[in-house]
């Protein structure tokens, strides 16, 4: 799939175990017809478009006039495909400190952290039902070099005194399988987390704006090209009619390539695979209990998350190991309507063959879908204004990363727009800004 003009979210995607219960609102039109202008038109439903709305909505006594354009229904996209899990990966630390120094790597964990407490927060606030739990995230690693690292690395932020750590902590590899009931864990390291409903969330906070505000939601109505005027607005473009509007905002990560050409090569659609893991409910010896949140670091060098459910059932991610080197299945591919075949095999043994107790558990796959993820060069998203295009602003590409970084990316972006807020006083790292610097960079080879 390389023809860039066809990137947009596909018909018939695979079912998602987050999408097996769905809102009232999931296919809304507020309006029969679409509205002729707006202050401000956001491209894609959802976590990155619904938190920029509620951002700029929210507590606001002069609110713009906001249409929300979906090209399928809320939440359909990424969030409502991923693992439901907000938290750092350690190796991402230790990779964003050896790479950009410890600065960067204080502003980036730093963000995430706040990220964790103010989606909570606003879990609380708008009494969101999103099986919303702050726990404990485990990064276990299986190999005793990456193992290794990771301690010099938690030794080195340690002995600096760096205020990010205060929360971390390393298991040692006598005690790290008993804690973690994970086979032949080397060590481990824990840190706080979020896990939700990612499909919930959105749909709720969604439908709390649409109880409060005016916003106009229009799904199964996707934007298909963008012109700018003369005085500045822009006449964005969708089978079902245009709309004018003075500010634009791309939250269409993996899709951003199809409305924005400016970000062909830069943002690229990868495909990437989840699946929900259940036992027999008439098992007469259970499975024990999880503790944590997982990312489970394997000798072949690929990586698998999990998180377990309220209800005993699991999310499990990653199985890249068992698709990669068929390029073509899932890089610059944006088609999540078929599945990565081979990943099943790997998720229906992946509970038995990795955690204590679970061997005869019966647990097998029940739901496995694909989502669209945007990669970008240097791993970090195109956030702020659009280069050249001063009244376009972007919020993409987290690099399968998003759950801990766009709710307070979208507030940042929110800023921008309501109160003119220079980029570098928006909240917002420095190093996710888009530039044209960082537009030179090409998100893999020509």
């Amino acid at each position: 799939m390389d023809n860039h003009d066809g990137v947009f979210p596909v018909p018939n995607s695979t079912l998602p175990y987050w999408r097996s219960e769905l809102h009232e609102i999931d296919s809304i039109r507020t309006t029969d017809k679409l509205p002729k202008e707006c202050d401000v038109v956001i491209i894609g439903a959802g976590l990155s478009g619904v938190s920029t709305a509620y951002h700029l909505l929210d507590d606001n006594p002069s609110p713009p006039s906001v249409v929300l354009l979906e090209a399928r229904e809320i939440c359909s996209g990424a969030t409502g495909r991923n693992g439901g899990h907000v938290t750092r990966s350690w190796g991402t630390v230790g990779l964003v400190s050896k790479k950009y120094g410890p600065e960067m790597m204080k502003e980036l964990s730093l963000f995430v952290i706040d990220q964790i407490y103010a989606m909570k927060a606003t879990v609380d606030k708008e009494k969101l039902e999103c099986d919303a739990l702050l726990t404990r995230y485990m990064e276990a690693y299986l190999v005793q070099s990456e193992a290794d690292q990771a301690k010099q690395v938690f030794d080195e932020q340690l002995a600096a005194g760096s205020e990010y750590v205060e929360d971390v902590n390393y298991i040692k590899s006598n005690v790290v399988e008993e804690i973690s009931g994970i086979k032949g864990a080397k060590a481990g390291i824990t840190l706080t987390s979020l896990q939700l409903w990612p499909y919930k969330f959105v749909t709720e906070l969604l439908a709390r704006l649409l109880e409060r505000t005016s916003i106009n939601v229009q799904t199964h109505t996707p934007a298909t090209s963008i012109e700018t005027s003369e005085d500045g607005s822009s006449i964005v473009t969708t089978p079902r009619g245009s709309i004018r509007a003075k500010k634009v905002v791309f939250a269409t990560n993996g899709y951003t390539v199809g409305i924005a050409p400016k970000y062909a090569k830069k943002i690229v659609p990868w495909k990437i695979t989840c699946s929900h893991i259940s036992t027999p409910t008439d098992s007469p010896r259970p499975p024990p209990h999880l503790n944590h949140t997982y990312g489970l670091n394997f000798a072949d060098g690929s990586r698998d998350y999990l998180i377990p459910r309220p209800d005993g059932g699991v999310i499990c991610g990653g199985a890249k190991s068992t698709y990669v080197d068929d390029r073509k299945s899932w890089e610059n591919n944006w088609d999540d309507s078929t599945l990565l075949a081979p990943a099943r095999a790997h998720f229906e043994t992946a509970m038995q063959d990795n955690f204590r107790g679970w061997e005869s558990s019966g647990a097998a796959v029940d739901y496995i879908w694909t989502g669209i993820i945007g990669h970008t060069a240097d791993g970090f998203p195109h956030c702020g204004k659009v280069p050249g295009q001063g009244n376009h602003f972007i919020l993409a590409g987290y690099n399968g990363g998003g759950m801990a970084l766009i709710f307070l990316t979208a507030k940042g972006i929110a800023k921008m727009i309501r109160n003119d807020t220079p980029f570098e006083e928006s909240g917002i790292p420095r190093f996710f800004k888009t530039t044209e610097e960082r537009l030179l960079q090409d998100a893999f080879p020509a």
